[in-house]
């Protein structure tokens, strides 16, 4: 097809212009200061777009991982992803998230990622403590939280912060994988280990009746035996007394892993929202999507059952190594039937994904509830002393509702995500709830996160219970055991 007039015109003005143009190195020095040039970039879906040099000089070497959230509206699921769209596919294994066996010198070694009963060269291992603890792991990160336009980002950089925001380095740790704490009994230390032997035995460390229930399981069930239970009735500060026995370094549930799950499952999954639908498949950007639905939240008649203590064995999940994944668990009746069938999330290896079973103490955190407000408070360094009764030197990070319900904001200062508006509901902003007592009951309290197995919407990884001092002990109430490689020191002040 001949071409038009025009169209030839065209062609001649090309011609020339490529047969004029410069190489590069024939091209003039660039004046000017860097933020004031732009260039050409072409993101993952091959589409350019315009960018300050600098941006692109600093993205180059810094990658952004995250999300954003329209605050314009209530939805708990992310508007998109901020960032690298690869960075944000490939966050998890940058992390190095999943499970690990760790030493008391903090020296760790990983688990094969499809087989938790061997080391991923194959080897056995041992998840009964006489190779280390049961822990769910990652790698230094710096959590970025600001606000952009209409948007509130929240980003993982690995080199320098972004933002103009929250920027906190979070050292190399982890958390037991379990989602609550065991006990040694003999030597009087907190654990994170999959075991029936005596010594481990949870709960308040001995058996329960069948006699004392009206619809108790078969007398040998674990859930009355608690051999193989998770370890519950100890407060938050003997919890974290038992844990610092284990040397430096190690504390249970301190405050910045409490934040680390939270903010990782934010992040990866796209949502505020744990308990929304669980989804197996990616969404068309190769990113996780969902949540991991009622979990263990839904239990009924707990108290006739065991007295809220314990109901799922720390060895459920096993076979889930480092999945992002329910787990079927049927709880046995007293007929060796099922009582109750649950779905046990596992968020790459963690499970329970931060929510529901057991309320999980957090330590380092102290909420000050006062005549007019409810002021939060922080420790500035995990390796020194903690004391739960003062606030004296602790930094103050936020300012919670004196009344309770569900979650419609919270603050990131300090890594405390405490809530600091109610109002919501149990689909809209953070679904979970907030419980205080702040109205009639003055005075220092500590946070204890997650929801229970009866909790049902109230229930997920934001909700925050905050009704105790630190001396208060129950049967639903555990706390994970954790470390971090360097002292998670915090300095920002609200």
């Amino acid at each position: 097809m001949a071409l038009t007039a025009e169209q030839e015109k065209g062609m001649v003005a090309m011609l020339a212009a490529f047969q004029n143009g410069k190489r590069i190195n024939e091209l003039d020095a660039a004046k000017g200061a860097l933020k004031d040039m732009r260039i050409e970039v072409m993101d993952e879906t091959g589409e350019t777009h315009s960018m300050e040099l600098a941006e692109a000089v600093e993205q180059a070497g810094n990658p952004v991982a995250g999300r954003y959230w329209n605050t314009s509206n209530a939805t708990p699921t992310a508007a998109g992803h901020y960032g690298s769209l690869q960075a944000l596919r490939d966050l998890p294994a940058k992390l190095g998230l999943g499970r690990y066996l760790v030493t008391d010198d903090r020296k760790k070694r990983k688990l094969d990622p499809t087989a938790t009963t061997k080391y991923d060269d194959g080897s056995p291992a041992a998840l009964d403590g006489s190779q280390g603890q049961c822990m769910w792991c990652w790698n230094s990160f710096i959590a970025n939280i600001f606000y952009e336009g209409g948007a509130l980002v929240k980003c993982i950089t690995f080199n320098k912060p972004v933002g103009n925001g929250v920027s906190i380095r979070i050292p190399a740790g982890g958390t037991s994988w379990l989602g609550a704490g065991v006990m040694d009994r003999t030597s009087q230390m907190l654990c994170s280990v999959i075991s029936n032997a005596e010594r481990f035995r949870g709960g308040s460390g001995s058996a329960l009746k069948a006699a004392s229930y009206t619809k108790a399981p078969a007398e040998d069930a674990a859930q009355l035996t608690m051999l193989g239970m998770a370890a519950t009735n100890i407060s938050t500060t003997n919890f974290g007394t038992y844990a610092r026995k284990r040397g430096e370094g190690w504390e249970a549930n301190w405050f910045v892993a409490q934040f680390v799950v939270q903010f990782l499952f934010e992040v990866i999954m796209g949502t505020q929202n744990s308990q929304a639908a669980f989804n197996a498949e990616k969404d068309a950007n190769g990113l996780y999507q969902g949540g991991f639905g009622t979990g263990v939240t839904d239990m009924p008649d707990w108290g006739n059952y065991n007295g809220y203590y314990p109901v799922v064995p720390t060895s459920v999940g096993l076979e889930a190594g480092d999945g992002v994944c329910l787990v079927d668990y049927n709880l046995p009746d007293a007929s060796g039937g099922t009582y109750k069938a649950f779905k046990v999330p596992c968020f790459f290896g963690l499970m329970f994904a931060g929510y529901g079973h057991l309320f999980r103490w957090t330590r380092g955190l102290i909420m000050d509830a006062g005549e007019e407000k409810s002021e939060v408070y922080v420790s500035r360094s995990m390796f020194a002393a903690f004391d739960p009764s003062t606030i004296n030197d602790k930094i103050k990070v936020a300012e919670c509702p004196q009344t309770e319900g569900y979650i419609k904001r919270i603050s990131y200062q300090g890594l405390c995500c405490m809530p600091t508006e109610v109002g919501g509901s149990p689909t809209n902003n953070y679904p979970d709830y907030f419980y205080t007592n702040a109205k009639t009951s003055k005075g220092l309290r500590v946070r204890a996160a997650g929801g229970h197995a009866n909790n049902g919407t109230y229930a997920g990884a934001f909700c925050t219970y905050s009704y105790y001092s630190a001396t208060h002990a129950y049967a639903l109430d555990s706390s994970p055991l954790c470390y971090f490689e360097e002292d998670p020191i915090i300095e920002q002040a609200a």
